[in-house]
């Protein structure tokens, strides 16, 4: 490109930005280009932010993997070997997982009861650092003591030192009639993850666990790996060292898998659907082009009587649209940044205000983003391809029109 078409093209570039951007109607298209850039960088970062949640808070809550054995009450010191040898394994830990009823202050919830060695539970499971009332050592200081989630606490009206019965599905018969199972527990502890662990999990010590459920729940080992995403291998590797062992697990892949995997093709869908947004935000530039090559037909004109060529012509409309394109682009990449936190706070503040809970059907209970560098590349390049793209037209139509056409628009 010669020195004069970047020059020409750049003085025109500032009447562009002058006279059509900020004072005309017409620089509504490049606010829409903009508004589109916005969204789609910020709902990539949402969709990250759900991602790098699931993965990285609500998978360090939740066991990588879980072992029982099919015919005994708890695995024998062969099939603990066995699991710790594997290469992925960093810690595991003992678990009872306890079907049964919260009763308190006159209501009652379903709850997920899991009995485990509160010390090494500590190691595969980052649950004790979201404790917020009480402390997680209690529950193995005190005799049947709890640990439970604030929704819990909340729906039933409890507090740090209360007393909470909890009742088992065995049914006991005698001469009496029918009895059920239970014992009050001392609320130690009080935990809130904003996670789907809070609507019925409530944790116990393995020793008050095996004494209440007796030989009607099994006893397991929850497993913390390098790696998460060698579940499924792990496994494997520990069914096929002895095949004959009565061994069977099951992993978080089983459990949140197919919610990771929705994640992810919802973020390429997502991108898609969006792109076509600003698609059609880039497409309208070719509009205001359009009218902009019609304003300056005479300038056309004067700059072929003196010599310019057609494709000099194109290339100084091109980097008009360009032009638009880097304002659109570069302004709609700063909104969407600064548009994530806005929109976290007022999600925050709405549910603050009018106690609401919006998110409380997803599996975390707050609004996470992630803004990714990779994700603002991607998006401004592809915003300015489309750009280039919808610029193709009016510049060719510059380049065709005729000099006699401009000189007697100009007269």
């Amino acid at each position: 490109m010669t020195h004069w078409v970047l020059s020409v093209s750049l003085r025109m570039a500032s009447k562009l930005g002058k006279n059509t951007v900020y004072q005309r109607a017409n620089g509504l298209p490049v606010a829409g280009l903009s508004i589109a850039v916005a969204i789609l960088v910020m709902v990539l970062s949402v969709v990250n932010g759900f991602e790098v949640a699931l993965r990285e808070r609500v998978l360090s809550l939740f066991p990588h993997v879980l072992i029982f054995d099919r015919n005994q009450m708890q695995l024998n010191q062969a099939q603990l070997a066995l699991i710790e040898s594997q290469e992925q394994v960093l810690a595991i830990a003992p678990i009872m997982e306890i079907g049964g009823m919260l009763i308190a202050n006159g209501s009652h919830e379903g709850i997920v009861v899991s009995a485990v060695d509160p010390a090494l539970e500590a190691k595969v499971n980052d649950l004790p650092s979201y404790v917020t009332s009480g402390t997680w050592s209690n529950l193995e200081q005190i005799p049947f003591s709890m640990v439970i989630s604030q929704q819990l606490a909340t729906a039933l009206d409890l507090a740090l030192n209360d007393r909470v019965t909890l009742m088992l599905p065995i049914a006991n018969f005698s001469l009496a009639g029918i009895s059920t199972r239970s014992k009050r527990f001392t609320v130690v502890g009080i935990y809130d993850t904003a996670t789907d662990l809070d609507r019925a999990t409530a944790y116990i010590n393995l020793t008050a666990g095996t004494a209440l459920g007796g030989n009607r729940f099994p006893q397991g080992v929850r497993l913390k790996l390098k790696d998460l995403f060698q579940a499924a291998n792990v496994l494997q590797s520990i069914y096929y060292a002895h095949p004959a062992q009565p061994i069977f697990g099951s992993s978080w892949m089983s459990r949140q898998g197919s919610l990771y995997a929705a994640i992810g093709l919802q973020k390429q869908i997502m991108f898609i659907l969006l792109a076509l947004l600003v698609a059609v935000a880039a497409f309208n530039v070719t509009s205001q082009l359009v009218i902009y090559v019609e304003e300056r037909r005479s300038d056309i004109a004067i700059l072929k009587t003196l010599g310019a060529g057609a494709h000099e012509i194109r290339r100084i409309f091109l980097l008009q649209g360009m032009t638009l394109g880097l304002i659109g682009t570069g302004a709609g990449l700063i909104l969407g940044f600064i548009a994530c936190d806005a929109i976290n706070w007022g999600l925050m503040t709405l549910q603050s205000v009018f106690s609401l809970n919006l998110l409380a059907e997803y599996f975390v209970h707050y609004l996470p983003f992630d803004r990714l560098l990779a994700d603002f590349f991607w998006v401004g390049f592809v915003s300015l391809m489309l750009c280039f793209i919808a610029s193709v037209y009016p510049a060719h139509r510059a380049a065709k029109m005729m000099i006699s056409e401009g000189l007697r628009d100009g007269v």
